[in-house]
């Protein structure tokens, strides 16, 4: 009697285009269906964590923004119609002196916040979007956030009233007389910013001697400065002669100017509709702004370590800004960008490139040149960096692809990671997704119509292993968050309550992993209590008129009312209790193929007679061969405790065997399901059967 044996599940949902494929490593380790379960790295599949219930959200047309000061420190921002309010880990919101929810005005409407693009460095946000000029949030404490708008402007202004005299005796050779002109610029004591050059000062006299010279004069402008620069004309450029620390005069005695310094000159290229970049991010210590209306195929990099200034010189320096247009055969704008090694990652609508340094690690003004990689086209999705890959949306929504440098190919290559999967874009598209790293290495997208996709991703380890998700209510948007152990995903969710539709900020609970039963949590839109023992449970408005599951001391309780006061009663009091909507976990393993001394067993006939499950921290579920012909697995050693069902809990590994009464067919695949908050975690599955000499049914 022949035993398939699966002992890694993380291959994750394969499409029907591949269920021949049993040569496929992934088909081996994968499944026909994997919902509301989440492929691990390890190997096998665990059921996904309930969403826990934080508060309402403004609206449906809200966007989650994370603001990630480090990795132990996170918030998430909710955008609304021009509002933002500010959500801490622990999932509560800021609050203003009175005890209000602090709501800070934003430039942004609520229609366009799905273009709205971001980029972070410590405690400043900056924004950019088609509609609208760059602006920037900067936090001062959790209840002090403020607005700017970007001027690209030095900050400090150029010294004024600028004026040059002769000093000295010159050598009274009026033949030689000429003309002299100088400017001066300012340093900003804080920022160490230069400012503009000043007007032009002039003096006419004879040829400079070291007896006989200009001084330089000027009026100090608003601010702090460190110190002055002055630069004088020669050929056309003024070049650098000297510095003033402490005094608003320079005095010139026949100074050679370095015409390889000169004074910063500041472009403002983003003033006026059309000409707002739609794309910011950060790379090589520069701050970059790409693709405006009318510029959609230009990157602009900042000064190195000048943020905010896009400052040029006449004879370029190698930390000015950069601006370099890409030079293709195809108009295709720019959809995404995200730096990589030494290269910043540039995608189009048609085609993939890095920018890279000719000849050089580090982007200057002289050497940026434009790299075509691929041509696959990709989405406006903002891209995800996962296990050293750029994973991005490929045009049309038809895949995901990891855009990674291969040392084969001496190029990158854009890897589809959804081949063997492709089932899960059919008829949607993803739009929002984010990375949670800890514990399991895993891209949450949520789908167009309101489900959720996920990828377990960990490509040293050739793990990847797509799943979907479902709730009781409609997904809208995910961010993640740095938290203690793992990365916190938010959500937000519209539900149906009452009647009417409302919109949650949810977040993800931790996976299971724990001896105590009260951690589990496997309830979405789910509120827990812990402490002395109650039977009267309130505090559950937010699902007033719904009908939730309860897990309380171990035990599930089924079909509760909960009643328009956001309250419910428990025939026995409990002191561990979590309240939320049910959900279902489907898994239906890929089926059971072998190679036999007579050949495959593909198409054939069989009949599955047992099943032996290892299983880790898991407790009741269902299991059988055919839809609606599943029966629960309970140990029947426990005697029936507090509640109506109190299921079995297996600490640790553990084996069962099940003895199945099943029928021949072609199609017998084992299914587990687990409808409970209960947690079930599989490891592996062994599957004795029958099979067919004879192929067909």
């Amino acid at each position: 009697m022949p035993i398939h044996i699966q002992n890694v599940l993380n291959g994750g949902e394969i499409g029907p285009m591949c269920r021949a494929r049993a040569d496929q490593p992934r088909y081996r380790s994968g499944c026909q269906t994997l919902q509301n379960f989440l492929p691990m790295p390890q190997g096998g599949v665990t059921r996904r964590p309930g969403l826990v219930y934080l508060g309402k959200a403004e609206s449906a047309s809200s966007r989650l923004i994370p603001f990630v000061f480090s990795e132990t420190q996170g918030r998430v921002l909710e955008f609304g119609e021009k509002t933002m309010r500010i959500w801490m880990p622990d999932g509560k919101q800021v609050a203003t002196s009175d005890g209000e929810v602090l709501s800070v005005t934003t430039p942004y409407a609520a229609a366009d916040l799905a273009d709205l693009r971001f980029a972070q460095s410590a405690d400043v946000i900056y924004f950019a979007h088609r509609k609208y000029p760059p602006h920037k949030l900067s936090r001062y404490a959790d209840n002090d956030w403020r607005w700017t708008q970007l001027t690209f402007s030095p900050s400090i202004g150029a010294p004024v009233n600028p004026s040059a005299a002769i000093v000295g005796t010159g050598l009274g050779n009026n033949a030689s007389t000429r003309t002299y002109k100088y400017v001066v610029t300012a340093v900003d004591d804080d920022t160490g910013q230069e400012s503009a050059a000043s007007s032009a000062a002039i003096a006419t006299g004879e040829s400079l001697t070291s007896a006989y010279g200009v001084r330089i004069s000027w009026t100090a402008p608003a601010g702090a400065v460190a110190e002055y620069r002055i630069y004088k004309l020669k050929g056309g450029i003024y070049g650098f002669i000297g510095r003033a620390k402490g005094t608003t005069s320079f005095e010139d005695y026949n100074i050679i100017p370095d015409d390889g310094d000169t004074p910063p000159t500041y472009n403002t290229p983003f003033s006026g509709e059309g000409n707002y970049p739609g794309l910011v991010f950060f790379h090589q210590g520069r701050l970059g702004w790409a693709s405006t209306d009318n510029q959609p195929m230009t990157v602009w990099l900042s000064r190195s370590n000048e943020l905010e200034s896009l400052a040029e010189s006449v004879v370029p320096k190698s930390d000015d800004s950069i601006e370099v247009t890409l030079a293709a055969t195809q108009a295709n704008a720019f959809t995404w960008l995200l730096p990589d090694r030494t290269a910043l990652c540039v995608g189009t609508t048609g085609n993939e490139w890095t920018l890279e340094p000719s000849g050089s690690a580090i982007l200057t003004p002289g050497n940026p040149a434009f790299n075509k990689q691929t041509s696959n086209g990709g989405e406006s999705l903002h891209p995800l960096n996962v296990g050293g890959s750029v994973i991005y949306l490929q045009r049309g929504s038809s895949a995901v692809r990891a855009f990674a440098y291969s040392y084969n190919e001496d190029k990158y290559v854009g890897q589809d990671i959804t081949i063997l999967s492709r089932h899960i874009l059919q008829d949607v598209t993803i739009k929002a997704w984010a990375y949670q790293q800890e514990p399991y290495s895993i891209i949450w997208a949520v789908m167009s119509d309101g489900t959720i996709a996920t990828c377990t991703a960990m490509f040293d380890q050739q793990v990847i292993g797509w799943a979907r998700h479902k709730t009781n209510g409609r997904v809208l948007d995910v961010v993640t968050i740095p938290g203690a152990t793992d990365d916190q995903m938010w959500f937000l969710v519209e539900r149906r309550v009452g009647g009417v539709w409302h919109t949650f900020v949810e977040k993800l609970a931790p996976f299971f992993d724990s001896d105590d039963l009260g951690d589990a949590v496997f309830l979405d839109s789910s509120l827990s209590y812990s402490g002395d023992p109650i039977a009267h449970v309130t505090g559950l408005m937010h699902l007033a008129g719904e009908t939730v599951s309860v897990f309380a001391d171990g035990g599930t309780v089924e079909n509760v009312a909960v009643g328009t006061d956001g309250s419910f009663d428990l025939h026995k009091a409990a002191g561990s209790i979590t309240v939320g909507l049910p959900f279902t976990s489907l898994m239906i393993p890929s089926r059971p193929e072998l190679d036999l001394q007579t050949g495959s067993t593909m198409m054939h006939n069989r009949k599955v007679s047992e099943l032996r499950l290892r299983v880790y921290r898991s407790m009741s579920f269902e299991i059988g061969i055919d839809e609606g012909r599943t029966f629960p697995v309970v140990d029947r050693n426990v005697v029936s405790g507090k509640f109506k069902t109190s299921p079995f809990w297996m600490e640790g590994v553990s084996d069962l065997s099940f003895v199945l009464a099943g029928a021949w067919s072609a199609d017998s695949v084992p299914r587990f399901e687990v409808s409970t908050p209960t947690p079930l975690t599989i490891l592996a599955i062994l599957t004795t059967m029958d099979v067919s000499p004879n192929v067909g049914r």
